[in-house]
């Protein structure tokens, strides 16, 4: 497995359920990617405002680290894990 550092902004679109954020699809470079399982959420709390953090899996298999940042409601890709 190798994991690629990202760092950049991404289209996610997801549902907010009671309270619960969950990612459904993610779009890269034009490209939709469906996210079949959420692997884990966190929230990191140390700053000014939360960042929500997600651990997803898209249908190829690879593994997606994005996050919501509350400051401004962007969605960042981290990294993927690709096999």
């Amino acid at each position: 497995m190798q994991v690629v550092e990202i760092h950049e902004p991404v289209k996610v679109r997801a549902d907010f359920l009671g309270g619960r954020i969950t990612p459904l699809f993610l779009k890269r470079n034009e490209r939709v990617h469906p996210l079949v399982r959420v692997n884990a959420r966190w929230v990191d709390r140390s700053g000014r405002q939360s960042r929500h953090y997600f651990s997803v899996t898209d249908k190829a298999g690879d593994v997606y680290q994005i996050v919501l940042r509350g400051e401004d409601m962007v969605w960042m890709l981290e990294n993927v894990t690709v096999p």
